[in-house]
């Protein structure tokens, strides 16, 4: 992330911005996921971020970096969702250690984890997909 020309930051800003549609559903889905469908958290959350990580995937591919003619979807779309699962598996613990060991408000967990996490899964979605 030390060069955060004028391209790249504008790449990261998208980056941020097509991950909101992605964001914004993945918040009352938790809620109604937990408080309505009675799930624990910690697996109510990991079927968010599988739905979140999807989503995000096709739309960085097609409005945030060039795609690549050489690559196949299917293969892209691998490596993204397991390098990203990584990520999403550390934002996994850290969210259990915060709700269950700390006692925070689960949403608000969430909410940080996306905000800490976000800067990491970009510069390794630029690395897969460009």
């Amino acid at each position: 992330m030390a060069d955060l020309s004028g391209k790249r930051l504008v790449k990261l800003v998208k980056f941020v911005a097509v991950g909101l549609p992605s964001f914004l559903v993945a918040i009352p889905l938790n809620f109604l996921l937990v408080e309505k469908a009675g799930m624990p958290k910690a697996a109510a959350y990991a079927l968010v971020m599988i739905f979140q990580v999807t989503i995000n995937f096709f739309m960085c591919r097609y409005f945030v970096f060039e795609r690549r003619t050489t690559s196949s979807l299917w293969k892209e779309f691998t490596v993204f969702f397991v390098g990203i699962s990584m990520f999403r598996v550390l934002d996994w613990v850290v969210y259990n250690a915060l709700v269950y060991g700390l006692g925070l408000y689960y949403i608000g967990v969430q909410i940080l984890n996306v905000i800490m996490f976000a800067v990491f899964k970009f510069v390794f979605s630029e690395k897969v997909m460009q």
